[in-house]
């Protein structure tokens, strides 16, 4: 008789689409995230059990909190993240976050950090796919290397 073990993803990663709004004149931010990888990381972070729930209050406070340390904007010496949250959704075994930089600025030249679970995972990944005047451009994020510039 084998040894029955939990049904855990065999990678950690993350995905985040960054699009131009023309009409509303912002940047739109979809990141997927698993969740029980969220869970843990925001856990560590915290101190205590975390538990993601899509739509509650408290929980995505969190989750904001955390994002906001380690999904941001560098220009020069200065950190920033001015995205706004909208809120989270589940989709199977992940939650996807939504954001939004409300800006006429393309981006181009700005450093962007994904060091989204990289303190908790040592393979970690975080792809992020940013689509500056309609042409898609990619960054994989991992440890060491955890802030790019965003160019065109």
């Amino acid at each position: 008789m084998g040894l029955i073990l939990p049904d855990f993803h065999p990678f950690h990663s993350s995905v985040t689409e960054m699009s131009y709004n023309q009409k509303d004149q912002s940047w739109e931010i979809s990141i997927r995230l698993f969740q029980d990888d969220l869970e843990q990381s925001v856990s560590a972070a915290i101190g205590k059990k975390y538990r993601m729930v899509p739509g509650d209050e408290a929980s995505e406070k969190e989750l904001d909190t955390y994002l906001r340390k380690h999904f941001r904007f560098h220009a020069g010496k200065q950190t920033s993240t001015p995205y706004r949250w909208l809120g989270t959704e589940q989709q199977q075994d992940a939650i996807w976050v939504y954001l939004e930089i409300p800006t006429t600025s393309d981006l181009a030249g700005s450093y962007l950090e994904n060091s989204i679970f990289l303190e908790v995972f040592e393979d970690q990944t975080n792809l992020v796919q940013w689509a500056p005047a309609g042409q898609k451009k990619s960054y994989l994020f991992r440890k060491s290397q955890e802030i790019q510039q965003l160019s065109r």
